[in-house]
């Protein structure tokens, strides 16, 4: 991904017509098939948000919520599906108003990597039908709904932009996409910020090829893109004054290699590196191939995103894995960019490779989920015997293994079903100022109370096991605890269990 494009081609069909754009609505239904079997789609802070909807949507009514979390609107730029579910709750009902939401991240994200191909191309290529599994990629399994939401929107958004239609209206295009972009800016600060790299990348390389100097080209693409801009200025007028939210994690070049080589990030690791290797080869193929075309302005975009990939920290004003979140964008755009002009036979194999390589991953992924729902309703299972309203804390016991080898397991945020079946307290919500509208008050529960308390290791790592360590710190105001072990059940001293369903136990305070 390296490699600098060779030529900007303008759209059209090509030597071997592929019929792909009649067919394209088809490969988006498919994609979406992995997510119809589980009751709530397994990805790993879903049941976070889910729990957080619930507060939500119930405004202070409920006493047992009402007495720890309470929901607070402000103008944020991580509110994408937080708005979303007010319009689907009320008609869907909870879980499957978010199952809903999580099919249509899928569903817009695949059209948009085809309608890009199509704005770029005239066509649907070959070469994107290599992308579409990327629609599950990383930050979608990690269940960053938000970001994933608005990621998709700036995709079919860059198609809008690029288009002849609008690359003919300039004016036109400036004012709606003022709109698009406080959009997009109020569904995630990130998403947007991945759209804005897009734009100006495919203006700078528009410019630049018609031949002008590169800083005028640049200039000008400045201004073409300014309203993208407006968003942001405007947010910064607004009257919030959030607390300061870390930034570190700079460098850590072991991580940044392993989100490459796991882009689709599932249940089994050889299958997914060997999947990344997949599309790396693609790219490199069909970026050095000599019969064939390159998008520059996409193009573009995938070497900015690669380069700020290794320059972004890990953790970005409190955001988990910044990197991580632009591998499957950068990886998309590249594949994207690519036009290959084969002879018609050679196309077609082509596409029938990118056809069994798009349903194998969706293959693995409708398993993999299915696999997933099973344990989570296994594990949630312990619930029914926890009084309604009870003080819980929770804790998934895990082995001593890395945190990002560990980000395979898909219940880390299991917790919140106790918080969503049965109204007890959930020690794993997120609580950032200027990053959720929720707040935690629940001090009997300190230092328990919140993300990333119900993370332990339940093995001994260096000379004791960190997770009867924490146990022994419960406050005595907390009557139950819920532990579900990733490695040997253990004895914990001073707790009873009282229901057990595979390897998640439910304990009660000794008396």
């Amino acid at each position: 991904m390296t490699g600098p494009p060779k030529t900007l081609s303008d759209p059209g069909e090509g030597t071997a017509p592929l019929r792909l754009n009649r067919w394209w609505p088809l490969l988006v239904l498919l994609a979406i098939v992995p997510l119809l079997y589980p009751t709530v789609p397994p990805l790993t802070d879903l049941p976070a948000h889910m729990s957080r909807f619930m507060v939500q949507m119930d405004g202070g009514r409920t006493p047992e919520l009402a007495q720890w979390y309470s929901f607070q609107w402000n103008l944020l730029p991580n509110l994408g599906t937080d708005l979303l579910i007010y319009a689907l709750e009320p008609a869907l009902g909870l879980v499957p108003g978010v199952k809903t939401i999580v099919i249509l991240i899928v569903a817009l994200q695949t059209a948009g990597y085809l309608l890009l191909s199509r704005a770029a191309h005239g066509r649907v290529t070959a070469t994107t039908l290599f992308a579409l599994p990327l629609a599950y990629g990383a930050p979608l399994q990690y269940g960053f709904l938000n970001f994933s939401l608005t990621t998709a929107l700036a995709t079919l958004s860059l198609a809008l932009w690029i288009s002849q239609p609008m690359r003919a209206r300039p004016a036109l295009r400036y004012g709606l996409f003022t709109v698009i972009a406080c959009v997009l800016w109020v569904g995630h600060l990130a998403g947007w910020a991945v759209f804005c790299v897009m734009v100006g990348s495919c203006e700078l390389a528009a410019r630049y090829v018609q031949g002008r100097p590169f800083w005028k080209a640049l200039s000008g693409g400045f201004l073409a893109s300014s309203c993208l801009l407006i968003p942001q200025v405007l947010g910064m007028l607004w009257p919030n004054t959030p607390e300061h939210l870390p930034t570190h994690g700079f460098f850590r070049l072991g991580e940044k290699v392993y989100f490459l080589t796991n882009v689709l990030m599932d249940r089994w690791s050889p299958f997914d590196v060997v999947s990344a290797f997949v599309l790396a080869i693609m790219i490199a193929m069909t970026w050095r191939s000599k019969t064939g075309t390159v998008h520059q302005g996409l193009a573009l975009g995938a070497i900015v995103l690669f380069g700020l990939f290794w320059l972004l920290p890990g953790w970005v004003y409190g955001s988990y894995f910044a990197d991580m979140r632009l591998t499957p964008t950068m990886f998309a755009l590249a594949l994207i960019a690519a036009r290959p002009e084969l002879p018609r036979k050679q196309v077609r194999w082509l596409v029938l490779a990118g056809l069994a390589f798009f349903g194998l991953r969706l293959a693995g992924t409708t398993v993999s989920m299915a696999i997933w729902d099973k344990q989570f309703k296994r594990e949630i299972a312990v619930l029914d015997a926890l009084p309604h309203g009870s003080q819980l804390v929770s804790f998934r016991a895990l082995p001593c293994r890395p945190f990002i080898f560990q980000s395979r397991l898909r219940d880390m945020h299991t917790a919140s079903f106790a918080l969503l079946r049965r109204h007890a307290f959930a020690n794993d919500q997120f609580s950032m100022s200027g990053g959720q509208l929720l707040t935690i008050h629940n001090p009997a529960a300190a230092p328990f109370d919140r993300d990333p308390s119900s993370i332990e290791i339940g093995e001994t790592c260096q000379g004791s096991v960190p997770v009867l360590d924490s146990t022994a710190r419960i406050p005595a105001a907390i009557p139950y605890l819920w532990i579900v072990w990733h490695t040997p059940e253990l004895d914990v001293p001073g707790w009873k269990a009282v229901a057990r369903s595979g390897a998640s136990v439910l304990y009660r305070r000794k008396r």
